[in-house]
């Protein structure tokens, strides 16, 4: 992908901003040491405030980490400290307020380090308290379905071709959102009609907490076409893998067992109890 200049200008600007901050925030060095005289009030796996004095909630909204403190006290900036333990962002609290935000899934999206950061709380360059979270998207495919045998979803019956689509379901069970960027279909029926053993179509697809079911944007069970057909004689029960290209955490990837059978006719069926459990395939971020 051609980078775009104009990005490369703002990210150097936004990390020499935060190397500023790093200057003037002399405490942050005593508080990443975990000096005794601070607070360390661990929020445990995901995002919590539990048993925080100071930070009232922690959340994700949007593409945004919002943070709330509790009212009445005084803090004056929250440092966000990344997992290399450098300032990764800093953000200030004029009089009053109790509630700010830090950008996770932005134009920055692409250098986010997932794992475990810090939320450090100050008033007047003092550590008023720090706590941990732990930012990271974790995404498996759990199912793979074939429009053919599941018609009562929402395929595009508008084509005359929709029963030969495929719907990839995505869970993500970690604490941020992901993005969907590819689906890459290796051995799949429409693959094996041309040169390559693998199709692969783009998405943009927001993967929130939760389950997303993402639909093909073409026929993945396609036997035949204007080039011709599969004979399905010559062939057996055959795996196919999807892999779910993200832009966040690790790549999951699924693999079904698919039967062939007819000839020339070429009839498919999904081999019960073959699906194989969603495994990571590494290349995240």
């Amino acid at each position: 992908m051609t980078e775009d200049p104009k990005t490369d200008t703002s990210r150097i600007a936004r990390r020499s901003v935060l190397a500023s901050l790093s200057i003037g925030t002399t405490v942050l060095a005593g508080c990443m040491s975990g000096s005794d005289d601070t607070d360390d009030t661990s929020g445990g796996n995901g995002l919590s405030a539990d048993g925080s004095d100071v930070f009232a909630s922690i959340e994700m909204n949007g593409t945004h980490l919002e943070v709330e403190v509790a009212d009445g006290t005084s803090v004056e900036s929250i440092n966000l400290i990344d997992p290399n333990r450098e300032l990764a962002d800093q953000q200030r609290l004029a009089n009053g307020e109790t509630k700010t935000s830090f950008e996770i899934l932005g134009r920055f999206t692409d250098d986010l380090s997932t794992g475990e950061y810090e939320l450090v709380a100050l008033d007047e360059d003092e550590t008023i308290e720090k706590t941990t979270i732990t930012l990271e998207a974790d995404c498996t495919i759990t199912d793979v379905l074939w429009a053919a045998e599941n018609p009562d979803m929402e395929w595009d019956k508008n084509s005359p071709v929709w029963d030969e689509y495929a719907a990839v379901v995505i869970e993500n069970e970690g604490t941020i959102p992901s993005m969907l960027t590819e689906l890459r279909w290796k051995g799949a029926p429409a693959a094996k009609l041309g040169t390559d053993d693998t199709i692969s179509y783009y998405h943009e697809t927001r993967l929130p907490a939760g389950k997303t079911t993402v639909y093909s944007v073409s026929q993945i069970y396609q036997t035949g076409g204007a080039t011709g057909s599969l004979d399905c004689s010559e062939l057996g029960t055959e795996p196919m893998t999807v892999m779910a290209v993200v832009q966040i955490g690790d790549n999951p990837t699924y693999t079904q067992q698919i039967k062939y059978s007819g000839g020339q006719s070429c009839n498919l069926s999904i081999v019960n109890g073959s699906s194989g459990a969603s495994q990571s395939n590494g290349g995240g971020n």
